[in-house]
């Protein structure tokens, strides 16, 4: 498809709903919108470059041979620079890098090197992904398409991850979904988004107030009403900047009374209007 985007989806024909493998391609510059997804997904630049934009990362430079990871239902922007290929995967399997290497290992690992700062969280592909990659395309291409084998594939590239990286490039890439209870963390991220408040998702995950405080607390660290704050204002932030919603419909879809009480949330936690925002956008 000649200056158009083509996403082509991989999908077991048992499961039609199942989505493990896309590719995107795009031969001209601009926008391509990312919807989101119940799953954890991989990018991995493998032609050309772009800035990645999303709730989690926002105006990273990413080239041929970079990976960056999207959390599950979070949408994503990717502003073309040069010709593009991607290959994303979706991630569906338990997050264990071996049988004696959970991801959750990962977490209370002293994270000095990144304190105070934003890591980029995109790791550079080495030989042995990129030989991975390429058999995995061309498994697709031979018409392999089957459940059981993109799990397989799924746990070979996590055990990749877990012998070619160290622990604190994979503490870094993985942060944006890193706590010590995957399976509570999903559904929280999963729900959060349609919530307006700590009572709602408490409700929703049939907790009462104070135990899913404690259990928050407990499995990301800080308080849940401080995390929802902050997961908002990321979102927000990406809509108003990298959509065109208009600010009323925006206000609505974020639970706020009125688009008033927007524009004070955003001077509260960004310094500016959501119009002098989405305008200083326009100009980079």
């Amino acid at each position: 498809m000649k200056d158009q985007e083509k996403q082509v989806k991989q999908t077991n024909k048992s499961e039609p709903n199942a989505v493990y493998v896309e590719t995107i391609e795009r031969n001209k510059r601009g926008a391509i919108n990312i919807s989101e997804s119940p799953q954890i997904r991989l990018f991995f630049i493998q032609k050309g470059s772009c800035s990645f934009y999303s709730a989690k990362q926002f105006d990273v430079h990413l080239e041929n041979g970079r990976v960056v990871l999207v959390p599950p239902h979070h949408k994503c922007i990717i502003d073309v620079k040069s010709n593009i290929q991607i290959l994303v995967i979706h991630l569906t399997v338990d997050l264990n890098f071996c049988n004696n290497f959970p991801l959750e290992s990962l977490v209370g690992k002293d994270d000095t090197a990144s304190q105070g700062k934003n890591p980029v969280i995109s790791l550079k592909t080495n030989r042995i992904i990129a030989d991975y990659l390429k058999l995995l395309k061309q498994c697709i291409s031979n018409g392999i398409n089957s459940a059981e084998f993109f799990q397989m594939k799924q746990k070979e590239l996590l055990y990749y991850f877990g012998e070619f990286y160290n622990r604190e490039e994979l503490y870094v890439f993985f942060s944006p979904i890193l706590t010590s209870d995957i399976a509570f963390s999903k559904t929280v991220y999963r729900i959060c988004e349609k919530m307006h408040s700590v009572t709602d998702i408490a409700r929703e995950m049939n907790y009462s107030l104070s135990g899913f405080k404690k259990r928050f607390h407990r499995v990301f660290g800080i308080s849940a009403y401080r995390w929802l704050c902050e997961e908002k204002s990321k979102r927000l932030f990406h809509e108003i900047t990298c959509s065109r919603k208009t600010f009323t419909q925006l206000s609505y879809d974020f639970g706020f009374s009125s688009p008033a009480h927007m524009n004070n949330f955003c001077r509260k936690m960004f310094g500016d209007t959501p119009g002098a925002l989405r305008s200083k956008q326009a100009l980079q």
